[in-house]
């Protein structure tokens, strides 16, 4: 049996601690509620796609579905979930930095930012983008130990994790083997694209499945070229790498002067921290080191034929499709540590200690102030629930009390069978109640909902909807939905105010 080495079980205790203690002083409603409230619809049987609109890949829902199903709707299950989700991905990565980096000592400093940074470190609940990097990483440790047909099948699975990536992955994973004429590869991801498409089909329907994680996804979430490349037209990325390309050019005269050069780009995110903005400079390290990599990655492909350098670039250019570096690095932060031990033996000793320190020390900043997490609001009290469904959920502010006080509300006047319509949705509702969906959405923002509002009240007829809660006061900055006025008018022109809470107008049709 393998020992178990003492950096591996700081980096997985040390990654999982830092997930339980974001979670135990914030939650983001939105997001949270988004995963929990249609992974509660899936574990009562709802089929996605089918049964309703769902625009996301199914795996990070349906696991926590099981979740669910297995343990019951308890939130702290779904805390501990990211905790070992973020720690095993912490160890993933060290491992395969083990592979490039074969001094424990340099593999473990390399590695140690994600402690902070780990893949539900800075956001802490289960989510997409998190899980398909866990797939990545396992994708890449498969490559790095020549299972190529492993390699190839993991690939697969990373499309039904999340699209963008997965499917980045895919083609960047097939287009490097066929050049490198690594025929297992292709044949695990031939194999597992055909048993995938077979589950589809009989589990959702095709069309279904094409219809709204592909075409729809699509039409509602890429953005336009111009923006996707504006990550490196960025004029402070043009002078890192001026610093990157005249450090290596000194490197024949003066190893010194090199790393000195080299590591201006670290002492400015040093400086730049003191700035409002500080996050920016910081996260500015993400198109440095995909050029410097991409560069590296070429010279790796064609004197080793090593493809795991390229192939992350690929994946990661695939994340970024959704909101580029500010809103997409927060769960892949292992795959840019993987990126750098590629770049670490050609530098300097002085410069990669001087990239860990920078990224530690504006990571603590990054985690501690959530700085990702400026679209909520999470200034005021902490507030724990009492309720049964919501034990290890904290929120800041007044937004938790405010949904007991609906719940409460709910368990004296309606009826459980009775449908409800929750406008625009921010509230893990469903998960709490135990209450069944009626209504074909949940979640109303334009990368979810289909609807427009006559149609949204069409359906609350159909649907035989008796009660409508608006919420008025949200968490979100700003609204989700901006057709929530026009809305609430259709879907109440015949109904009555049955009470006004605190943070919710509720309406009996």
């Amino acid at each position: 049996m393998r020992k178990t080495r003492p950096e591996t079980v700081t980096l997985f205790l040390g990654t999982a601690a830092v997930v339980v203690w974001q979670s135990s002083r914030l939650t983001v409603l939105w997001d949270l509620s988004f995963i929990l409230e249609n992974a509660t619809r899936i574990a009562l049987g709802d089929v996605p796609y089918r049964d309703f609109p769902f625009p996301y890949a199914p795996l990070t829902f349906l696991v926590q579905s099981l979740i669910i199903r297995l343990f019951g709707r308890v939130a702290w299950h779904h805390v501990a979930y990211a905790a070992l989700a973020a720690g095993l991905a912490s160890v993933l990565a060290y491992e395969i930095v083990r592979t490039i980096e074969p001094r424990r000592i340099t593999a473990f400093l390399l590695t140690l930012p994600l402690i902070l940074l780990g893949i539900y470190c800075i956001f802490p609940h289960p989510f997409y983008d998190p899980d398909c990097c866990l797939a990545v990483l396992v994708v890449v440790l498969l490559l790095r130990r020549d299972a190529q047909l492993a390699a190839g099948v993991m690939a697969v699975v990373a499309v039904f994790v999340k699209q963008n990536i997965g499917l980045s992955l895919v083609i960047a994973l097939i287009a490097l083997a066929v050049l490198t004429k690594r025929w297992r590869i292709v044949a695990g991801v031939v194999a597992a694209s055909v048993v995938s498409i077979a589950i589809v089909a009989i589990a959702f329907g095709i069309d279904n499945y094409v219809r709204w994680t592909v075409r729809f996804a699509a039409e509602r979430r890429l953005m336009p070229i111009r923006e996707y490349l504006s990550i490196y037209t960025d004029p402070t990325l043009w002078w890192w790498l001026g610093c990157v390309a005249i450090g290596v050019l000194l490197m024949r005269w003066s190893r010194l002067a090199a790393a000195i050069v080299i590591s201006l780009p670290c002492f400015w995110i040093f400086t730049a921290n003191a700035l409002v903005d500080r996050e920016v400079p910081f996260l500015r390290v993400w198109p440095l080191v995909l050029i410097v990599a991409a560069a590296i990655g070429v010279v790796a492909l064609i004197r080793e034929r090593d493809i795991v350098p390229l192939l992350i670039v690929g994946a990661i250019h695939g994340t970024f499709l959704s909101q580029l570096t500010w809103g997409s690095t927060y769960g892949i932060w292992p795959l840019l540590v993987i990126l750098l031990a590629y770049c670490f033996p050609r530098l300097p000793r002085f410069a990669p200690v001087a990239l860990v320190a920078a990224l530690l020390f504006a990571g603590f900043t990054y985690v501690v102030e959530n700085q990702r997490l400026t679209y909520v609001k999470l200034d005021g009290a902490p507030h724990r629930s009492q309720l049964p469904a919501l034990r290890g959920m904290t929120v800041a502010g007044e937004w938790l009390p405010d949904l007991e006080s609906l719940v409460a509300w709910l368990d004296r006047n309606v009826p459980r069978d009775d449908a409800i319509l929750f406008l625009p949705g921010e509230d893990p509702l469903y998960f709490t109640t135990g209450r069944r969906p009626r209504f074909p959405v949940l979640m109303f923002d334009r990368t979810i909902n289909p609807y427009d509002p006559p149609t949204i009240a069409r359906l609350a007829d159909e649907r035989r909807v008796k009660w409508v809660i608006v919420k008025t006061r949200m968490q979100l900055n700003g609204t989700p939905m901006e057709t929530l006025g026009e809305t609430v008018h259709r879907v109440t022109a015949n109904a009555t105010e049955a009470a006004r809470l605190h943070a919710y107008v509720i309406f009996r049709r």
